[in-house]
């Protein structure tokens, strides 16, 4: 068994390294008005059947230990009043409610489709709480590394980085089917573009799908980053830090993602006061990284003042054009809570309910979810599904910041293992601050997948 547990904790940890990576077979297309539609089709990503592929052994580990039997931290009904039992029975009926809008959403196929992949995103939550829970496989205890998982997350996030950068510098970014890429120019329209007085700039994608699901990749690879220089012992493990700092941060710059900048500007605000309390030696490597993190961001927009400026002000023509788009997404998504607001339009069904019920004539690329996912998740599950949402969160961060309070005042030095629990919690603070001003930590897979599991990380905080 030891070597079971072994492929099922490695090939997560595989898993975390290619999710940026979007290979998939797309086998059924959807269109509006002779445009693609991303929200309406049908994929099977590469990085999914890894995870199923984990999920089976983990299922067949959990059948071969008779591990109900064994675990020491019930689920039952009787323990509703640990909030870590109520998070995890109500994340059940979250993928409940959000399965029963299939029966009356407008295209039945395209919500069960997104159900399966809430359902896959849920599943793997269960897993990375409940792997090894209990259990020992011989001296070692069985489960997923803390440090492991930050370690994979920040050496993809490193190449993603050095992706982008690449980029931004050549402008342009080659189509390769096998690697999940598009094809983008900065003078093809389509491509995500900062448009200046005099020039278009082709903002860094990585090779995920927008450069603000990049951005906010990024900022978590970054969170991560700061755990592993703070509890770094060997001069090696400083090698690493620095180089993926280096590289993690230009390629969150050229995203030019106003809203991944304002989420690191918060969560490192927050992790400064924090550590302010607390252990010089760890002070001192913090206020370094950050240093020159912001020399680093410095230099390239003193060089790129005129990209920046625009992205700032958010006057020039493009930039007013989205800023008017965000808006009328907002007021569509109203529209749509109106229309229905018990039962929401259906899981996935959100796009399609806009060109149906709302507006028909647009071109086929404006259909996009509200920029929003409180909002998204209102519109598609109606009050329940979003009740049962907000309910989760509420609790988790409650309980996550009275758990905190006493390391907050405490006068003592921190361990490695207090500082996995503020990390994790500003690593969600990060996705919802975010998820304020885009859709995708809802409204795609990748997106799904790694909410999903940051919940989790911090909901395993509350039994530690």
């Amino acid at each position: 068994m030891a070597k079971l547990e072994k492929i099922i904790e490695w090939g997560f940890y595989f898993f975390i390294f290619l999710l940026p990576w979007q290979t998939r077979l797309i086998w059924q297309e959807a269109y509006f008005n002779g445009y693609v539609s991303e929200y309406s089709r049908f994929s099977l990503y590469g990085t999914e059947i890894l995870l199923w592929l984990v999920l089976f052994l983990y299922g067949f580990w959990l059948f071969k230990n008779r591990y109900l039997e064994k675990l020491n931290f019930s689920l039952g009904f009787k323990r509703l009043k640990d909030p870590a039992v109520l998070i995890y029975w109500l994340t059940i009926l979250f993928l409940l409610s959000a399965g029963m809008t299939v029966i009356w959403s407008l295209n039945a196929s395209l919500a069960y489709y997104r159900f399966v992949v809430l359902a896959e995103a849920i599943a793997m939550f269960s897993m990375i709480l409940v792997f090894g829970r209990g259990l020992k496989s011989g001296q070692k205890k069985v489960g997923f590394s803390f440090e492991k998982i930050a370690i994979v997350w920040v050496l993809s996030a490193a190449i993603q980085g050095l992706f982008a950068t690449w980029q931004f510098f050549v402008q342009y970014t080659f189509a390769n089917k096998w690697l999940g890429l598009a094809e983008h120019f900065s003078t093809v329209g389509g491509s995500i573009i900062l448009q200046t007085d005099s020039e278009r700039w082709l903002r860094a994608y990585g090779s995920l799908p927008h450069p603000n699901i990049l951005a906010g990749f990024l900022v978590i690879g970054l969170l991560f980053l700061i755990y592993l220089a703070l509890v770094a012992e060997k001069r090696s493990s400083r090698v690493f830090v620095l180089a993926s700092l280096l590289m993690i941060t230009p390629g969150l710059f050229f995203t030019f993602s106003r809203s991944a900048w304002v989420a690191l500007i918060v969560v490192f605000g927050f992790l400064s006061v924090w550590l302010f309390r607390q252990d010089k030696i760890w002070q001192k490597t913090f206020f370094k990284m950050v240093f020159l993190l912001m020399l680093i961001f410095i230099v390239l927009g003193i060089n790129l003042w005129q990209p920046v400026l625009t992205r700032i002000q958010g006057e020039q023509d493009l930039e007013v054009a989205s800023i008017y788009l965000r808006v009328a997404f907002t007021k569509q998504a109203f529209e749509l809570i109106k229309d229905n607001p018990i039962l929401g339009q259906g899981i996935g069904n959100y796009t399609l309910a806009v060109f149906q019920k709302i507006n028909a004539s647009w071109p086929g690329y404006y259909y996009q979810p509200v920029h929003n996912i409180y909002l998204l998740v209102l519109a598609e599950l109606g009050i329940f599904g979003a009740l049962i949402f907000g309910l989760i969160l509420i609790i988790l961060i409650w309980n996550l910041l009275k758990k905190n309070e006493a390391v907050v005042t405490s006068p003592h030095l921190l361990s490695s293992f207090r500082l996995e629990k503020i990390i994790v919690f500003l690593c969600l603070l990060s996705i919802l601050i975010i998820s304020l001003f885009d859709h995708y930590f809802f409204s795609l897979y990748f997106g799904l997948l790694i909410f999903w599991l940051i919940l989790a990380l911090n909901l395993k905080q509350l039994n530690q």
